[in-house]
This record gives structure tokens, sequence and C-alpha cells, in this order.
């Protein structure tokens, strides 16, 4: 029995004012203007969508930078937020060091150049679960009151902005330059400064000031930045922490965040549910996220594996709850901490791994794209590509919405107009799972009248499975794409590109043709009904003509979430397939894993529309039909080195020497290991120096390290793997009761059961 899901949709559109904002934005040398309405942000008058992904550069090796930062362009990512760490910077008062993985400017410079917007993150505190919120340690032996309006305190702070400031000069919109968003302070009155990560026993952990001093504290940190030449078009500010206190008005955009695993829930999450919309500022700021989970920080205690749905699920129902489309994932790129000295740790508290901060996120912190970086693609895509018809449209719940997150039901959620929308579904629980649903309908109520689909057959919605699905799409040329049960992806030269979301056929409703105007392949059935649409039932991938002038691609969901739509051989194209696939000019890089010792399989991407040529090595690649793409195929190379000249020494159950004796350390910069081992955490470490490089708790999956940044230890005296097992210890007395020692007890005995060596292979594809 078909079971209609109703939002009601009239009266949605959003009155824009800009009057209150006008101080907000700035006009490039190019004469384009950055401006924000009470709902987004616009250039030229037209709604600029953001999806910014965080990527710290003092948390990763600076000659990487360039490719994580194209691994979050590939994600569909927009912008790059960053936090700065005051401490690293300044690391004894007045002396500052903005070189190596503290050259803030080149990273920004490396942003601007892939056509990435820049959002430093600058403090002076910020939680990041780094050591003290990055506060110099230095401050706690000061007179005075960090995060407060100590005038001692505002003065240290106007130092470092200013030094700050000289790094980012002309780096700003109305230079030209990347940076759009700058950030000041994070979490007041909610993260605590954890001075006892550095001086022990009793030490304060001060959150901030609240109240009307909450208030008078973010101003005078603004006047701070604007005194120093921080001249951002926009500042924002974590809106976690305002119920003690007002953000000053219309000044600071106000940030959120939702994270589905932070901590242990036995229930599902709120963000399972298109949930309150209850945004304090909703209506008279843009509502932007900045910390959408994109994993959880590992502790001692808590060890999750970010399943790929929570971050995709995360995101999905914050945009479908409120008025936004800005969207920011943290971590979207994983990092390490850095070290001061060879073992100056910072990290924020003991439980927390000394080195790694990877996060779980969707690129790990060895550069690897994971399954939530292909998971979340689509919907990046999304927001980027039809975020302004999106910005017009206020968020409606159904009329009978799902509030309890353990509750069996499919939750649903509208955005539109009055005259179209996008239906947004999730059949997601992080906990519990959901029913798989069948016969499921909706009815959208616009100005114009109700719109009821699917037509032919009930919608199957299998568990887990969400989509975002459009009604009353223009797609140009006068034709309007009523509904279909499919999820838009991109809108090319020529063609409407959708992926279908899920199990059954898709159906696709449209107006402005007759039925002699559909014509391809994968078509079920196409007809007339009494509104004089046309409905077509597409069984399988493929495309059909619209006309003369347009073609609706259907993809599957796996070519969705391994596309990317940027600007190739002068058209903007959509590029897929199986592998890692980075797009930059011209060309098409190809990468992927490969275990040492085996023969790759070839290397296959497609495009459409197809381009004029495409070369590899100088030879033009041959063109394969693959439905309504174009498939090139070029052979993959083998992986180095040789599998023998790789020596792994035994040292004990617990311990082992990797080392590759006469091998130049460029041969071995492609070089990753999967370590399957059991115990607490395994540390690597660098046998020459004793220095620690890496380190991992124990999550039930073998590690997997990029062995090739740590190239020159092991052509040298090698790299150690040592683990330790899993134990709790007690204080125990000797005979006259004084505590002098411990005992362990052992409860996970420690051993390197395996490691697997594998190596990076690419090919680069040029088009024109």
């Amino acid at each position: 029995m078909t079971h209609d899901i109703v939002h009601d949709a009239r009266d949605t559109a959003l009155t824009l004012r800009h009057d209150h904002l006008a101080h907000w934005g700035g006009t490039d040398p190019q004469g384009r203007r950055l401006t924000a309405n009470n709902y987004h942000f616009e250039i030229d008058g037209e709604p600029l969508p953001v999806v910014a992904g965080e990527f710290q550069p003092q948390r990763y090796p600076a000659d990487e930078w360039e490719q994580g930062i194209l691994a979050l362009r590939s994600a569909g990512c927009t912008m790059v937020s960053s936090y700065v760490f005051w401490n690293l910077v300044e690391p004894r008062p007045g002396e500052f060091d903005f070189t190596g993985g503290n050259d803030v400017r080149r990273f920004a410079e490396l942003c601007h150049r892939h056509g990435m917007l820049f959002s430093p993150r600058i403090g002076p505190y910020n939680n990041a679960e780094f050591s003290v919120g990055g506060l110099p340690p230095w401050l706690y032996g000061m007179p005075l009151t960090e995060r407060s309006n100590d005038p001692r305190y505002l003065e240290l702070v106007g130092r470092y902005y200013r030094r700050l400031g000289r790094e980012l000069s002309g780096l700003y919109w109305q230079d030209g330059g990347p940076v759009v968003v700058v950030q000041l302070e994070n979490e007041l009155t909610h993260a605590p400064n954890d001075w006892r990560t550095l001086f022990g026993y009793t030490a304060t952990d001060h959150r901030g000031p609240t109240g009307k001093d909450f208030t008078a504290h973010m101003e005078h940190l603004r006047r701070l930045a604007l005194e120093a030449g921080i001249t951002a078009p926009v500042f924002s500010m974590t809106g976690w922490g305002t119920a003690t206190g007002e953000p000053p008005a219309d000044t600071f955009l106000v940030s959120y965040g939702g994270y589905m695993d932070l901590h242990f829930r036995p229930r599902n999450s709120g963000l399972t549910v298109f949930g309150s919309q209850d945004f304090p500022f909703r209506g008279q700021l843009p509502v932007a996220f900045c910390e959408l989970g994109g994993g959880s920080p590992t502790r001692a205690a808590y060890r999750p594996v970010t399943a790929p749905d929570d971050v995709l699920v995360g995101a999905l129902t914050r945009l479908g709850t409120v008025e936004t489309i800005m969207l920011g994932y943290y971590m979207m790129h994983g990092g390490t901490n850095p070290v001061r000295g060879d073992f100056g740790w910072m990290t924020k508290e003991p439980e927390f791994s000394l080195l790694s901060y990877d996060f779980g996120a969707p690129v790990s912190e060895y550069g690897e794209r994971r399954v939530p970086f292909y998971r979340t693609a689509p919907l990046n895509r999304f927001v980027t590509e039809f975020g302004p018809e999106l910005a017009r449209m206020r968020a409606v719940p159904s009329t009978d919405p799902v509030i309890d997150p353990d509750e069996d039901r499919l939750r649903t959620a509208v955005r539109s107009d009055g005259t179209s929308a996008f239906v947004f579904l999730a059949n997601y629980g992080n906990r519990t799972p959901l029913g798989a649903r069948d016969e499921v309908s909706f009815v959208v109520r616009l100005d114009g009248g109700d719109v009821r689909f699917p037509r032919s057959t009930g919608l199957s919605v299998e568990s887990g499975g969400s989509a975002i699905l459009p009604v009353g799409l223009d797609l140009g040329d006068g034709v309007t794409l009523v509904s279909a049960t499919a999820q838009p992806l991109a809108r090319l030269r020529g063609h409407a590109v959708f992926f279908r979301p899920g199990p059954g056929d898709v159906e696709y409703a449209l107006r402005g043709i007759d039925g002699t105007g559909i014509d391809g392949t994968g078509i079920d059935d196409t007809g007339l009904d009494d509104t004089d649409g046309i409905t077509t039932t597409v069984t399988g991938n493929g495309s059909f003509a619209v006309g003369e002038t347009l073609d609706i691609v259907t993809l599957s969901r796996e070519q969705a979430e391994h596309s990317q739509v940027a600007e190739l051989a002068g058209e903007r194209r959509l590029v897929t397939g199986p592998d890692d696939l980075t797009l930059d000019g011209g060309t098409v890089t190809v990468s992927r894993l490969v275990p040492l010792g085996v023969e790759p399989e070839p290397f296959t991407w497609s495009v459409l529309p197809e381009p004029k040529t495409v070369r590899v090595a100088g030879a033009v690649v041959r063109e394969e039909p693959s439905g309504p793409l174009s498939r090139y195929t070029a052979p993959a190379p083998r992986p180095r080195p040789d599998r023998e000249k790789l020596v792994v020494e035994k040292l004990s159950p617990a311990r082992l020497l990797l080392r590759a004796p006469g091998v130049e350390p460029d041969e071995l910069a492609g070089l990753w290991a999967d370590i399957d081992y059991t115990g607490d955490l395994c540390r690597m470490f660098d046998a020459g120096t004793g220095a620690l490089i890496g380190d991992d708790f124990h999550h039930g999956i073998p590690w997997r390290v990029k062995l090739g940044r740590f190239r020159h230890a092991l052509a040298g005296a090698g790299v150690q793997l040592r683990v330790e097992p899993r134990a709790t210890a007690e204080r125990t007395a000797d005979a006259e009761g004084i505590l002098l020692d411990s005992r362990e007890e052992i409860h996970s005995p420690a051993e390197i059961h395996t490691v697997r060596f594998s190596a990076e292979v690419r090919q680069r594809f040029t088009c024109g």
C-alpha cells in the first residue's frame, strides 16, 4: 500500500535583506562584488554556495600541501578552512616563526592557485584537541587572565594578530585573493584551557567570559584584527557557547557544528532526523556550518570507526533543516600533530594519540581518499551546482515529522520557494538500523497546486538510504522537470546529469515537450498524464534526449560518488572512474594503491561531454563506448619498489624493524603499508634517532601508513614498529604501605601479525 508523505510548501519564498549587512564583503580587482544577505553570501547578486573542508597545514607536511588541497577540491569542496595555532608561530614571547609548516601565506596561495577560497581560523584560542587550544605555554606564567578582557592579555593577542596580519596581507577577496572569512576565537565559554596538559595537578581551565563580557571580548578581538590589517570581508565565530553570551549584532557570521559519533551514544543521533530549526539568528544572519563531523578524534577509551553514512546523513539533514547553502566539514583531511623539538607533544590530553590526528576523516592523515570521501561528494556537488535554486528556498518539515531518532520511520524535509522544491529523505539510524521502505510516495503542496510522485509505482528506500529529489526543476529551453526519483548531480552543456540513489527504476516527469521528443536508452515506458506532462521510466543507467538540445543522463550511485565536475579542455565536463581522480587544468590524473609484486589492471575513466583528444605519454588514447559517457583506457605502471628490496626483521612478537637497504629514497616515495596487529596501540619510530613518527590506537582494522613519507629513515637505519598490550595498571604498596610501584594486568596481548606492502601508481592523461 502506497503511503503519502505530505509537505505543505505553499508561500515559502524567502524575503532577502541586505541593508544590515552592508559592511560585509568587498569588491575584487575585477569588479566582482561579494555581499551578504540574511540567508547567504552573493557574488554580483547571485548566491554563493560554500562547501568548506578543514585541512590544517600545521598538522601536515608542507611538501604534501598541494596534494591535500587538490583532494579537497576533488571531493567537491570550494573552500579550505584551517586553524592557525598561536603557540607554534610564537613559541617564545615576541619571537615569530612562519616558516615550514607555519607558512600560512604559502598555504593560502596554493589554495588560490587551485581556485579554492580560504578561511583561516586564527584564534587566539582554537580547541582542536590541541595543547591548551594553541595558547602559548608562556601565557600561564604571565600576570594576566587568558581569554578575557584583561588589557595585558589583549595586548599580547594584538601583537600576534599584527604579525599574522603581515602574512595575510594582500590575500583578501578585495585584493584578488582567496580569504573571504576569518574566524576569531573558538568555542568561547565552551572549551576549557587544559593547562593540566602542561603543568599537571590543579592547573586552571578558564573557559572565557560570559554575559556582556562575552560580547565585549568578541568586539575586542575584531577591533584588534582590523587594527592589525586583517581586513576580512566577513568575520565568523562558533555558535556553541553563545547561550552564556550574545555575539555582537550583525558583525559576526555565527557558524555551527554537529557530530554523529563524537562520543558514544546508545541511541540514534539527533542528526539522523531533520530536527530543530531553532537557530538563534535564523532569518537575520546566514546560517553556516563549520564543523559537520567528518569523523571523530580517537581517544584511549573511545575508538570509533566513523561510518561513511554518518558523515553524509549528518550533512544532509542539516542542509534540509534550515535555510543554508554553507556546509563545512571537520575534519575533511586528517593530519599529524607537530612535535616541538623531538619529544614536545602537542596533544590536548594524555588519552589522545601523541601524534595522530587522523580523525577518521574522508582523507586520512596520510592522504588516502576513503569511502566517506566518495559518499559525501555527490552532496557537496549538489550544493555547488544547485545552490542558486536552494538559496531562495525555505526549510519545511513534513506535516508529520519524525522527532524521536529511534522511531523506525522515514525522515523527510523539503526546501521550497513555493513554486519548486527539493525533497530530502533519510532512512538511516547510526546505532539502530531502520527498516527498508516500499511504496513510498510524496505530496508537495506548492502555490500552483499539489505535486504527487512517483506517478507510476511507489518509491523503494533501502535501509540506510538517503536522497535529494527535485520538484519543479527548470532544465532550460522551456522544459521543467516536474518530479524525479533521481538525485541531481550536475548541469553541463546540453546535459542534465542525475543518479539513482537506491533500488528500483528511475522516473522522470517532464513538462514542456510532447511525447515525440523522448528518445534514448533504458526507457521502460513513456506516456502522457492528465496534466499534459510526460512520465518516463528509466530501467538502467543511460541517457535520453528531451527535444533537440537536452539529454538527461542517469548514472549509478557508484559513478556519481566517483565523479568530478571541472573545467577540462576548455569546457565544463563530468569525469568518473573507479580510481582516485584529480582534475587540474587540461589533465586528469588517475591513481590507486597496488600490492607490491602484482601486475596492475589498466586505468579506465569516463567523461561527458567527450573532449577532442586524450593523450597519455604522447600517444592518443582510444575511446570506447560506455553508455552516455566516453571511456578511455591506458596501462598502469608497475608498483615500486620490488618486494624483495624490503627487509622485515622480527625483533619480538610485538616489534618489527622495516628497512630498505641500498634503495634510493625516491624509489620509496609511493610506498604504503597495512599493519595488522592486536594490542592497545602501535607506535612507529625512526630507528636511527628513536624519534616517534607515527601512532595508532587499535581500532580492529589494519593501520594504513604512507611509508614513503619516511623514505629516508627506511633507506637508512629503518623504521621500527612497536605495539603495546591493552592493560590496566594500579599503584601497589610495600609492606609499610608506601605506594612505590604499580601492577599491570594485561587484557589483550601485543602482537604484529602481518605487514602488507603496496605502492601508489598513477597515470596522467592530457585532454585537448
